[in-house]
């Protein structure tokens, strides 16, 4: 709402608050630009408008999902597909905030790797699917996994990176559909912008920290996916 005060228009508080809402709300959603390659990754508590937006996301009250005083927001510098610098947006576990926030430093320092887009899950409405077929990397969603249990990404203790060139294979299922073009121990190259593989600078970052990667599991394999534990 608008009033006049002095012969200007000026906005109300309750409009004003929506305002900034809303611009913290494209900047956490849309990315933002890095202002410089000497960019570092931040941890804050969860602002009040992203956390009214995870409701019903990545955020569902009818699972153990941590509580808001449990998770952080992080900030994270990463370069695009075209190398440029960004800031992208992740939520996780509190525990692992330092952790996580130090494997992206790396990786981003290094130059050597490239990440599509780092959005909030909340953006594809806390929806897997449409988030790995955006190529999205992410981290807290508090869903299930197909098989009923938590999933780690519940707890906020995993993340997914580039989705599409680094896909879940299991049998004759690859998620998402995008990803076939790599599921292929051949079509795994190094040369391949976003791609991971064994030994790179993503693993090496991860590693350092005691996180693992899927693309090391034996029954299935998930190359988009590290965890503090495994799983």
């Amino acid at each position: 709402m608008k009033t006049r005060i002095g012969g200007r228009m000026i906005l109300t508080n309750r409009c004003s608050r929506a305002i900034r809402a809303a611009s913290l709300l494209f900047l956490l959603f849309a990315g933002a630009e890095a202002h410089a390659r000497g960019a570092k990754a931040t941890a804050e508590p969860i602002p009040d408008a992203v956390w009214a937006y995870m409701q019903g996301r990545s955020w569902r009250a009818e699972l153990p999902c941590p509580g808001r005083d449990q998770l952080v927001l992080l900030r994270v510098p990463y370069l695009d597909f075209d190398g440029n610098a960004q800031t992208g947006s992740l939520i996780v576990a509190k525990s692992v905030a330092n952790a996580v926030a130090a494997a992206f430093q790396d990786i981003f320092d290094s130059g050597k790797f490239r990440i599509y887009r780092m959005s909030l899950i909340d953006e594809f409405g806390g929806d897997d699917a449409r988030s790995m077929a955006a190529n999205n990397t992410s981290a807290f969603n508090c869903r299930t996994t197909d098989r009923g249990a938590m999933s780690r990404h519940a707890y906020g203790k995993a993340v997914d990176i580039n989705p599409v060139q680094n896909p879940y294979r299991e049998g004759n299922l690859t998620e998402p559909e995008a990803g076939r073009a790599y599921d292929e121990p051949s079509e795994r190259m190094r040369d391949v912008v976003g791609i991971i593989v064994d030994g790179d600078v993503v693993t090496r970052a991860f590693a350092r920290r005691g996180w693992r990667w899927g693309g090391h599991w034996k029954r299935s394999v998930d190359y988009q996916h590290f965890s503090n534990d495994g799983h």
